[in-house]
């Protein structure tokens, strides 16, 4: 059972925008997770957080109509846009669900891969998602999870001339602290978690090889009202959400003006620091 929570409406929110607003981001993220995983022709893939396909279509086009994807979200308007996609594009070997991440009730040993991009690394107990997902997978089975580089706080956020820490600094205290708990847990010390952690889970709950590889993101838009437009259409969007109404305008402007002065007449840039991990469980054995 999915419950409605703060996570759900965001992304239900952002369903009809999500990866769609010209800003390549989600894209290159995924393609360097695949091509550090290297899905075969026939495989299982479980794609945890599936949003709007970026993992999804190319992990279904690798393991061929021999193979199987499946896709999960907790955002119902996500899921119903994606299903809608695979629809059109006829492919008979994926399938999305409204399903929670954290741990999914599937079948045991049902898997050959799982990814979780920009998703799993975010849950709250990585240990607990890295032993679930141990579960589903069968023996020889790899994984592959990103993230944000993860810094000791939202105000050392550095995504390089998007000032991302000017609208971390105009939250409404009030906002703030009605927001939801985990959404308030992101003003504290490590919001994204410490460093380390995603790989040491993975380690506890019995994956080997595992790796944490960094891979950087370069953002690129055709001015800079473009690139704070993305940053509406992502869970960047939560927040945007924290400032009074009032002042996002003059933020707004603060980081477009940043941005045009650091472009120089160019394209406009920002660079998204983003952690690669991944695992693999031994050929017999199984999990932990």
């Amino acid at each position: 059972m999915v419950k409605s929570t703060e996570r759900t409406i965001v992304f239900d929110e952002l369903a009809g925008q999500y990866d769609n607003t010209g800003v390549e981001f989600f894209g290159p993220i995924a393609h360097k997770l695949l091509e550090l995983l290297g899905p075969r022709p026939g495989e299982h893939v479980l794609d945890v957080g599936c949003g709007r396909g970026a993992v999804l279509f190319p992990a279904a086009a690798a393991v061929g109509p021999e193979g199987y994807v499946l896709g999960i979200d907790i955002a119902e308007a996500m899921v119903t846009a994606t299903a809608a996609d695979v629809a059109a594009r006829a492919l008979d070997h994926v399938e999305v669900q409204v399903l929670d991440g954290i741990a999914p009730e599937l079948p045991a040993a049902s898997f050959d891969l799982i990814t979780a991009s920009m998703s799993a690394a975010h849950f709250p107990d990585p240990f607990a998602t890295a032993v679930s997902y141990a579960r589903l997978l069968r023996p020889g089975g790899g994984i592959g999870m990103t993230g944000p580089v993860p810094p000791p706080a939202l105000s050392e956020w550095d995504l390089g001339a998007l000032r991302v820490d000017r609208i971390i600094a105009a939250a409404d205290p009030a906002a703030l602290a009605a927001a939801h708990p985990r959404v308030a847990a992101l003003y504290g010390e490590y919001p994204f978690g410490r460093p380390g952690r995603i790989c040491d889970a993975l380690r506890a709950a019995g994956f080997t090889e595992v790796s944490e590889q960094r891979h950087d993101v370069v953002l690129t838009a055709p001015t800079a009202q473009a690139l704070i437009d993305w940053t509406w259409s992502n869970g960047l969007r939560v927040y945007w959400e924290l400032v009074p109404a009032a002042r996002r305008e003059e933020v707004a402007a603060e980081l477009a003006a940043e941005l045009t002065a650091h472009a120089g007449g160019g394209p406009v840039t920002a660079v998204y620091p983003v952690f690669h991990y991944l695992g693999r469980l031994p050929a017999t054995g199984g999990a932990k």
